[in-house]
């Protein structure tokens, strides 16, 4: 035991010895030590940025996954979560197609929605047939399909194009006199796929995925309303107020 006693103190007063020379060392040489610290903090900032790097990363890779399973098949049945407040009702009424002398204001059929702005022709084709089959699965379709026909749109403009500018200009009740309780219910639930909103009632969701610029990328516990403009809150509020 003496002997291992003495190995031991006699390893201390060495691993002493050296401790003493680096520090010696480091006196006689400051640059070394300001080196060693700059070393130091840059392998720690480089630790942290990787750190973020890789949360950021696997934030997107799971938004993109919420994308690709809605792009994947029609919507059959409603999430056992319930439906939000801007769902649809639990009936929905025969349209309207009748609607009269009324003057609405509605986007240019030229002009596309931004999304798909830039898109050719052939791009927009092949996107329409290949959505096409959503819109075998929602009832909301054969009403719009009605609304658009009482304005003159048919073709692709229907499945590329907004049905209100609800982004840029504000709009009075008078503006949606006539249409019919469906068409205000899309047009209202239109704000929120703008914005990328998924949708988790069914109906809704075939709706929208037949729609070319559409693309669902924010799940309903992280949409904040905050994300609508001062003009699309005006045209929010007042659609609520119509659509009861």
């Amino acid at each position: 035991m003496e002997e291992v006693k003495e190995r031991l103190l006699d390893c201390r007063d060495w691993i002493l010895d050296r401790v003493d020379d680096i520090k010696d060392f480091l006196d006689d040489n400051p640059n070394v030590k300001r080196w060693l610290v700059e070393g130091c903090i840059a392998l720690a900032v480089g630790i942290l940025a990787g750190v973020i790097t890789f949360s950021v990363l696997n934030h997107e890779k799971k938004t993109l996954a919420v994308s690709e399973e809605h792009a994947a098949t029609p919507v059959k049945e409603q999430s056992a979560e319930g439906s939000e407040d801007i769902s649809a009702g639990d009936s929905l009424e025969e349209p309207a197609t009748d609607y009269g002398d009324v003057v609405i204001e509605v986007v240019d059929p030229g002009e596309y929605a931004s999304a798909v702005a830039n898109w050719s022709q052939e791009e927009i084709d092949a996107a329409v047939s290949e959505r096409s089959h959503y819109l075998e699965e929602t009832s909301y379709w054969p009403p719009v399909e009605s609304y658009w026909q009482s304005r003159g749109v048919s073709g692709n403009a229907r499945f590329a194009t907004y049905l209100f500018d609800t982004s840029n200009k504000v709009y009075s009740a008078s503006d949606f006199e006539g249409i019919p309780k469906d068409v205000i219910h899309i047009i209202k639930n239109e704000m929120y796929a703008r914005h990328g909103y998924s949708f988790r009632d069914a109906n809704l969701m075939n709706y929208f995925m037949g729609q070319v610029w559409y693309s669902p990328s924010v799940m309903p516990a992280d949409f904040s309303e905050k994300t609508f403009t001062e003009t699309e809150v005006k045209n929010l509020d007042l659609l609520n107020s119509i659509d009861k």
